[in-house]
């Protein structure tokens, strides 16, 4: 479904709290959302509350509808593992051609895991640094609060 925000999948929830233009919103736990956090603030087993921009302004205990970006989990799959991917193999093949030229021989092998698994904790560190504090931030990647129910 292609909305104001983009491509977004709708839901229905309750607001819990408001804090300025956001609205807390305790939503159903989803099968596709195990294991992202891109947009939750909190969760327990069957539900999450999420921050949602309140383009309606509800209020607490208001039953509304969401559209939540359709695009995120994709986008987050890719950078979470595609991106330490490329790195993990890139520095096997550094491990591999710098062993190579140092002659280490018998040595090539680890000295390439070394290297991969050295560049893909160092992508993972790229990465918090890029995005931790922004991926909540763009109104492109946020939950909205399109009614009130």
């Amino acid at each position: 479904m292609e909305g104001k925000y983009g491509a977004r999948k709708r839901e229905v929830g309750t607001v819990v709290a408001v804090k300025g233009e956001l609205a807390e919103v305790r939503l159903p736990r989803g099968r596709r959302c195990e294991g992202c956090g891109s947009c939750c603030v909190a969760a327990d087993g069957e539900n999450m509350v999420t921050e949602a921009l309140n383009a309606v302004s509800a209020r607490p205990g208001d039953r509304v509808e969401v559209e939540l970006p359709v695009t995120v989990s994709l986008r987050a799959a890719y950078i979470l593992y595609g991106i330490p991917l490329l790195f993990f193999l890139a520095g096997l093949a550094l491990g591999a051609l710098l062993g190579g030229l140092l002659g280490a021989g018998g040595f090539n092998v680890p000295l390439s895991l070394i290297f991969g698994f050295g560049m893909t904790a160092f992508s993972y560190y790229l990465l918090s640094r890029r995005y931790s504090s922004r991926s909540r931030a763009s109104s492109r990647y946020r939950p909205v609060v399109t009614r009130i129910l």
